[in-house]
């Protein structure tokens, strides 16, 4: 009798044991699971997205075309991506391609880094370049030392660490000029870049809502000199808010050495160097929807303006006002609410860009809104 209890109690024991490690076993199978789902999503998240191949090269025809580029609201058309197209995807080399921004002033620098820490968020494949005056990381005195310079060079760190940012200094166009003034710089230094087969600039300050169009700009367009954003919809003359070009050693000797003959602003060297429309981006990029949009735009949009609509198809909004401060500085309420959009979700949308660029300036640079002097020093 000692013995059967003796073996019931080894079979209690084994149940047990059993159930126990099924337990333990349904346990570790979930555990595993959900870590194999986390791993994924992981490599989804930091894997870099692969462009879709840019719209056929058809031009829209007027008036069609006219009405997109003053709406600003083009609908993003389904691209066919056959095999081919996806295995020209695939053998892109993106360390021949990039975004580049070149800084001129101190004030400039915050906005520089932020449109490169988007593209960075938007999961953009491509190289980030940021070139600035080499008189930023020259060595200085105890008694040259400014409060400035100190937020200049963590904002330089800042890009290279925490957003992959390649640095590239630059000296003044022609040489002896005034290493501290904007105008002793022009943004022809990105032709100088000459290991990038293609590269983009954007004119900040902005936000950038979708990389997807940008990339595929970059992947899939032709290397030519400069293909830029139209300034009108009559596509008569280039702006600077977006450019495509092919660096090149002689285009920026040339660029050079038109600056140094004749004083002229970035934009006005540019109009003097490329024919239009040849030198603009082709029409058919309105088929990717909002590739650029001017913030004040919105001041004028129609009844029928959808904020989903404009948040899906929109890829880079300029932050620029005709009659406001730029969005780094604090602008007082009153003058604000004066002179935001009228219609509600327009509103909402001018709004949400304003509130997401100071939010990002925090985030990205560590810096509040500048404090704004009103007309006459107010």
């Amino acid at each position: 009798m000692g013995k059967l209890l003796l073996s019931q109690g080894q079979v209690s024991i084994l149940f047990s044991a059993v159930i126990v490690f099924l337990f333990t076993l349904a346990l570790f199978l979930s555990g595993f699971v959900l870590q194999q789902r986390y791993v994924h999503s992981l490599h989804l998240a930091i894997k870099p997205r692969l462009p879709k191949p840019l719209p056929a090269q058809a031009p829209l025809q007027p008036p069609t075309l006219d009405a997109k580029w003053a709406r600003g609201m083009g609908e993003r058309l389904e691209v066919d991506e056959s095999v081919q197209q996806r295995m020209d995807a695939a053998s892109i080399d993106w360390s021949r391609l990039g975004y580049v921004q070149v800084v001129k002033d101190h004030s400039e620098l915050c906005s520089a880094i932020m449109l490169l820490a988007d593209l960075q968020a938007k999961r953009s494949p491509a190289k980030r370049v940021l070139m600035f005056p080499t008189a930023w990381v020259k060595e200085t005195s105890e008694e040259d030392w400014n409060a400035q310079m100190t937020t200049t060079k963590r904002l330089l760190r800042t890009a290279a660490r925490r957003h992959g940012a390649k640095l590239v200094p630059i000296e003044p166009t022609e040489a002896g000029a005034d290493e501290s003034l904007a105008s002793s710089y022009s943004i022809a230094a990105m032709y100088s870049l000459t290991s990038y087969e293609r590269l983009i600039y954007l004119d900040g300050p902005g936000v950038v809502l979708d990389a997807s169009a940008l990339d595929s700009l970059l992947a899939f367009s032709p290397s030519t000199p400069m293909n830029a954003f139209p300034a009108t919809p009559e596509r008569k003359e280039l702006s600077t808010s977006l450019l495509l070009i092919t660096p090149s050693h002689e285009r920026y000797r040339q660029l050079k050495e038109r600056r140094l003959s004749q004083r002229s602003t970035d934009l006005e060297l540019l109009r003097q160097t490329f024919d239009t429309p040849a030198s603009l981006i082709a029409e058919s990029t309105l088929a990717m929807g909002n590739v650029v949009y001017e913030s004040q735009g919105l001041r004028e949009a129609s009844d029928d303006f959808n904020v989903t609509a404009f948040h899906e198809r929109t890829t880079f909004v300029r932050l620029r006002e005709r009659d406001m401060a730029g969005p780094e500085y604090d602008v007082p309420y009153t003058e604000w609410a004066r002179l935001r959009p009228q219609n509600a979700q327009a509103r909402e949308a001018w709004e949400s860009m304003y509130e997401t660029f100071r939010q990002r300036r925090m985030e990205v640079c560590g810096l509040d809104l500048e404090y704004w002097v009103g007309p006459g020093g107010v």
